[in-house]
C-alpha cells in the first residue's frame, strides 16, 4: 500500500522548506554548511525533506554560496605556531564512533616534537 500526500499539502511543505532554507541562508549560520548540515538543520526544524528536493532549492536560492562551498573558498591555510619547548602544548583528540560498542580511542601528541 502506498501513501500519497495530497498536492496542496506537498505545495505547503515545499513552501515551508523554501522559507526555512532562505532563513538559514540569510541568518549566516550556513556559510560553512555542507549538504548534510543543511539537511540536519531542516530536520531539527521538524521539516521532513528529501535531500534531492532540498539540494535543488539550495542551489536555486544560493548559487554563489553553493559554488563557494564546492571549492572550499572559505577555508584558510593553517598557520605555523611555535612552542617554547617540550611539554608546553599537548594536542588531544578523541574518536568516539565506536562508543556504542564500548570502545573509545583517544590520542595525545606533544606539539613541540610531534
Amino acid at each position: 500500500m502506498t501513501w500519497h500526500i495530497p498536492l496542496h499539502m506537498r505545495q505547503e511543505q515545499h513552501t515551508a522548506m523554501e522559507i526555512a532554507i532562505q532563513e538559514l541562508i540569510t541568518s549566516g549560520q550556513t556559510v560553512l554548511y555542507r549538504r548534510n548540515f543543511f539537511y540536519q538543520a531542516l530536520k531539527r526544524r521538524g521539516l521532513l525533506v528529501t535531500r534531492d528536493r532540498m539540494f535543488e532549492i539550495v542551489r536555486r536560492l544560493d548559487p554563489i554560496g553553493v559554488l563557494e562551498r564546492t571549492f572550499n573558498l572559505f577555508t584558510s591555510p593553517r598557520g605555523n605556531y611555535c612552542t617554547p619547548g617540550p611539554n608546553f602544548v599537548w594536542s588531544i583528540d578523541g574518536h568516539l564512533k565506536l562508543q556504542m560498542y564500548g570502545i573509545e580511542i583517544y590520542a595525545a601528541i606533544d606539539a613541540y616534537s610531534r
